[in-house]
């Protein structure tokens, strides 16, 4: 460890807090990314060119060349980010985030083939109320509004958006296995090859860049620099001081707040049926979470005599 990431982790933040803050951060897409009216595809490309060299310039440990472990996390990585930024401009930041949040039913199910990992039956309880929780967004009917014009659609790459988190997760506990700390560096150049493909794929979707407004530029910068930056930089340093299971919970704030702050600063209101089957996801993955912690903790030893 070099001395600029000594001086990183002498900063009087608690790891638990900082997982806490990344979650926050995290939770501002929905709002944000619905009030910059770049293309989707642009958003994304440059709201992850902007975190990249943010995440580089708070990351000591990103800054070293891709390798081909580190390669293998960009894919899942660009369809975790970008399917989410086009998720959110087509459903509403409710759906786009509860959807995304669905990710241990893939776990459940790539894990065994991935990471020879078997499930346990308390996993595959979640599995059942977290496709129940999905089938309810599937339910409730599709009505449009100006900030979710496609919202059956946007549903379907909220899925998919889902899927690649999954893979992103399972990607970084395999880099996790090797012990080389590549987190951050995966992170960082998943980012910073996101922008390029992501420009690269906007003809075949029929968009075009735009110059946009000043506001539009402001958005985007909070986006890269805070929202995704900071929020992985904290996430990052977090994590090594923090259990897995506890460390889950607390990012579940994420899918409680984003919705929120969606309402207040767009007015969006989901369905009944959409709240009903995201609450069922967050609460399946969130007592998945507490019953893991509860067995792993050691028995309570018995005062001596």
């Amino acid at each position: 460890m070099d001395a600029d990431d000594r001086g990183c982790d002498n900063v009087r933040v608690p790891p638990p807090l900082r997982v806490l803050l990344a979650a926050a951060l995290f939770a501002t897409g929905g709002a944000l990314l619905k009030a910059c009216d770049f293309p989707s595809l642009q958003r994304a490309g440059t709201r992850a060119a902007i975190a990249a060299i943010t995440i580089f310039l708070l990351l000591p440990a990103a800054r070293r060349l891709p390798n081909a472990r580190i390669l293998r996390l960009v894919p899942p990585y660009f369809g975790s980010t970008c399917l989410f930024v086009v998720a959110n401009s087509l459903t509403t930041a409710a759906n786009a985030i509860f959807l995304q949040s669905a990710a241990p039913l893939w776990l459940v199910l790539l894990g065994p083939w991935l990471l020879k990992e078997t499930p346990t039956r308390r996993d595959l309880w979640t599995l059942l109320f977290v496709g129940i929780g999905m089938t309810l967004f599937f339910v409730a009917p599709a009505n449009t509004a100006a900030t979710a014009p496609d919202p059956r659609l946007g549903d379907l790459v909220a899925i998919a958006s889902g899927a690649s988190w999954a893979m992103l997760l399972l990607g970084l506990r395999w880099l996790a296995r090797t012990g080389h700390d590549e987190a951050p560096a995966a992170i960082a150049w998943g980012n910073a090859l996101t922008c390029p493909i992501a420009f690269a794929l906007m003809p075949v979707f029929d968009q075009t860049p735009i110059g946009g407004s000043a506001q539009d530029w402001v958005v985007i910068a909070v986006l890269g620099t805070l929202q995704v930056g900071l929020a992985y930089a904290l996430l990052v340093r977090g994590l090594a001081g923090v259990p897995a299971v506890r460390a889950s919970l607390l990012l579940m704030i994420e899918p409680a707040l984003n919705p929120t702050i969606a309402f207040f600063v767009h007015g969006e209101r989901p369905h009944a049926l959409a709240i009903a089957g995201g609450v069922l996801i967050v609460g399946a993955v969130a007592a998945n979470s507490v019953f893991a912690r509860n067995r792993s903790r050691p028995p309570t030893q018995q005062p001596t005599q």
